[in-house]
């Protein structure tokens, strides 16, 4: 039997202490039928000129310069011809049993997408924690499983890495593009699309992605600025949109205010506008009693005292004090 084609999308800017590793996890995988795509955001470090020098009749380098990862991931998806589509950044890595068990899977099911869990690491990646396996595969049904995502179910929210999914190339042309006009939590919007554009969610059990976290990094992910806030606002509204089916339902009820609420506790009191929107939209969906650990014993000790708001503005006027 013909074994399925494999695009692999490698969006890469200046990632040449890292990229060795993600691409040894790549060219070691135990499905061999794959085309790798990688493509420069603009790299100043050497990584473009290093991958270039790679003889891997498979690998395809492309320039896109400076128009971002989301950019790179579409311009990525144009050139692609597999089967199916596998998304990574050039500082994660694979399981080498990853697509060959996620693409067994879909060989009966071609309108799924597949899942594995994820390893969130440091620097190596078997000291690292796992920490979604408690709902990956509790339900197959797309509209179910984001809505546990989320924290529809009243257990805590989790993520799933964009590389741990597999996508049939077919269930990808429904779901679009990614939105090149996100900042923050494109993935997360970008997955819910392709989720609900396919029929099911297959969980590949025994293989997992890693996720590389950087420590003191001042990365778009952990930015708080209103470009990234209103980001995320925008990510959510898509998210309500795609789920909107749901929305008598009370996981959708749940989902929706928490993650709300996540926003309106981000935007405090820096961003007003957005903050008093979206506490708006948690009142609207019935309220949130989710409060996350917002400092040391201090703020903490504040927010009990006094609440969330007053444990906000205390520490941004505390951290601006300091910086002065």
């Amino acid at each position: 039997m013909h074994s399925k084609l494999v695009s692999i999308i490698i969006p890469n800017y200046n990632s040449l202490k890292f990229i060795k590793e993600t691409l040894d996890c790549v060219f070691n995988q135990t499905h061999k039928n794959l085309e790798v795509i990688i493509v420069d955001d603009g790299s100043t470090d050497g990584s473009f000129e290093w991958i270039a020098n790679l003889n891997q009749p498979n690998l395809k380098l492309a320039k896109n310069p400076k128009k971002g990862a989301c950019a790179a991931r579409n311009h990525g998806l144009r050139l692609a011809k597999g089967d199916y589509i596998q998304f990574l950044d050039a500082d994660d890595v694979l399981d080498h049993d990853k697509i060959k068990a996620q693409v067994t899977l879909l060989e009966n099911e071609p309108t799924k997408v597949a899942i594995c869990s994820t390893r969130h690491f440091y620097e190596t990646i078997d000291e690292g924690v796992i920490t979604d396996a408690s709902f990956l595969d509790t339900t197959d049904t797309p509209g179910d499983f984001l809505l546990n995502l989320y924290g529809g179910d009243g257990i805590n929210h989790n993520m799933v890495a964009q590389h741990a999914w597999l996508t049939p190339k077919s269930v990808m042309d429904k779901a679009g593009f990614w939105n090149e006009e996100l900042v923050k939590d494109q993935d997360g919007e970008f997955f819910c699309r392709v989720a609900m554009a396919s029929q099911g969610i297959c969980f590949a059990e025994g293989v997992l992605c890693y996720y590389r976290k950087h420590r003191n990094a001042g990365s778009i992910s952990s930015g708080k600025t209103e470009k990234h806030i209103s980001s995320q606002f925008e990510s959510l509204n898509s998210k309500a949109e795609q789920l909107s089916s749901f929305k008598d339902t009370k996981a959708y009820k749940n989902a929706m205010a928490l993650q709300y609420k996540i926003i309106a506790i981000d935007a405090y009191p820096k961003h007003l506008a957005i903050y008093k929107t979206a506490i708006q939209n948690v009142k609207y969906f019935g309220g949130s009693a989710y409060m996350p650990v917002l400092g040391g014993k201090l703020i903490e000790s504040i927010k009990h005292l006094f609440g969330w708001r007053a444990a906000k503005a205390f520490s941004v006027f505390a951290h601006k004090y300091i910086k002065s």
